[in-house]
């Protein structure tokens, strides 16, 4: 029998975080979707009244070793608050689409981010150097 490790992320470093209104929010869910040239609706991970999407970097070598450091970094994370619900619809191209949303309060990572997301304030900044 292989032994069998869990190694959680130590840190996870997100570059970019961008608070929408919740139409708005789910329209630019859908439109990273069209310019990606998709052809799925994207399903939107909810967990705790914040519903999100991750964009992450590119799998280079920098990336994947940080990895497997312990460090794994967004490009960056958009979200909403928003009760959950089934699904939220959007107009795009004068087409009704319902864009699903899914609980994953059992991912740890997710639920940590979320966890700051919530005392996220747009208007922060860092502090300036002395």
């Amino acid at each position: 029998m292989p032994k069998i490790s869990y190694e959680p992320f130590e840190e996870i470093v997100v570059h970019q975080v961008l608070e929408y209104d919740n139409k708005t929010f789910f329209e630019e869910v859908m439109r990273q979707n069209i310019s990606q040239q998709l052809t799925v609706i994207p399903t939107v991970n909810w967990i705790d009244g914040i519903a999100f999407s991750i964009w992450r970097f590119p799998d280079t070598d920098d990336v994947v070793r940080e990895a497997l450091e312990g460090k794994i970094h967004y490009f960056a994370v958009s979200f909403t608050r928003l009760a959950f619900q089934t699904h939220f619809t959007v107009n795009i191209a004068n087409q009704e689409v319902r864009v699903p949303l899914r609980k994953v309060d059992n991912n740890p990572n997710f639920v940590s981010l979320v966890a700051y997301l919530k005392e996220f304030k747009s208007d922060a900044r860092p502090a300036p150097e002395s």
